[in-house]
């Protein structure tokens, strides 16, 4: 699907959750295609403030939310992503905590309204590529999950002059994305991973820093891979992004066998193409731009 000329700047949306979504998630990925010339630009939904904070970070920072926007924005920096959008929401927190209630907190929003904040930088943006949670919100984080249901609804919606009509009388046109793409964990490193809690005595379906990422649920919602990037050459910046969300980073520990496999196997991401549809016919792409 030919959008513009061939020669015209390619764009990325992105649009996730909280800050360190996009360093931990898609660093790598980010990184390939800034050295490519493609602009990148990032929503970030929630301010990340139910985040667990380690009091020695607090140091220079009033609130949780200053810290940790002030960390997306070296993340931003070192991927050279161009635009970030923040939408101020507070985080969520996973499911039956007092969080998850707060009225203030993403997964309460009126979904209409979240829409189409979205539709709108996906009208000034005119994005080609699209890239958003799966389903599941990768592993189950409420925040996730919302910005998945929105986001896909906001990627059709954008070309509906009847969809926010005050947004076109504003001197945004409707504009549809050529392609959209659901991020996804590396079926194999997750196997690992549960391989390696169960080998430790720990509970897979308690792991990560706040004991919520269930990763035998998140193996159980895996979709299929439609597109894989090379990530090898860019694992530096990726590590670097990373690191400037230390807050929310265990502490790092010398590489044990497990952990350098786990880096060979991660040389490529994978996506799942949802629009256009794969007809089931469709060789794996290595390019999230193919066609356009």
């Amino acid at each position: 699907m030919k959008l513009e000329p061939e020669n015209q700047t390619k764009r990325l949306l992105i649009s996730f959750a909280h800050p360190d979504d996009e360093s931990f998630g898609m660093g790598g990925v980010i990184a390939y295609y800034v050295e490519r010339g493609v602009e990148v630009s990032l929503i970030c939904a929630t301010n990340g403030d139910v985040g667990t904070v380690d009091s020695e970070f607090m140091q220079d920072y009033d609130t949780i939310a200053e810290l940790r926007l002030d960390e997306l924005r070296c993340a931003a920096e070192t991927l050279g992503i161009k635009h970030v959008m923040t939408y101020g929401y507070r985080d969520s927190g996973m499911m039956g905590t007092p969080e998850n209630e707060h009225p203030d907190c993403l997964w309460q929003q009126d979904e209409t309204v979240v829409v189409g904040k979205i539709v709108r930088d996906i009208r000034s943006i005119r994005p080609h590529v699209v890239v958003t949670f799966d389903p599941w919100g990768g592993y189950g984080h409420p925040d996730h999950i919302y910005m998945h249901r929105a986001t896909t609804k906001a990627f059709h919606a954008a070309s509906d002059p009847a969809q926010f009509p005050d947004q076109i009388a504003d001197g945004l046109e409707p504009y549809q994305p050529a392609k959209l793409y659901y991020n996804k964990f590396p079926r194999l490193v997750v196997q690992m991973r549960i391989w390696q809690a169960r080998l430790k005595g720990q509970n897979p379906r308690r792991m990560g820093r706040n004991g919520d990422m269930d990763m035998v649920a998140v193996l159980d919602h895996s979709l299929p891979a439609h597109a894989q990037i090379p990530v090898a050459a860019y694992r530096d910046t990726w590590d670097a992004a990373s690191d400037c969300h230390a807050s929310q980073l265990t502490p790092r520990q010398q590489p044990g066998l497990l952990e350098r496999v786990q880096h060979l196997i991660l040389r490529n991401q994978k996506f799942t193409r949802v629009y256009p549809e794969p007809n089931g016919h469709n060789r794996m792409e290595h390019d999230l731009f193919a066609g356009i």
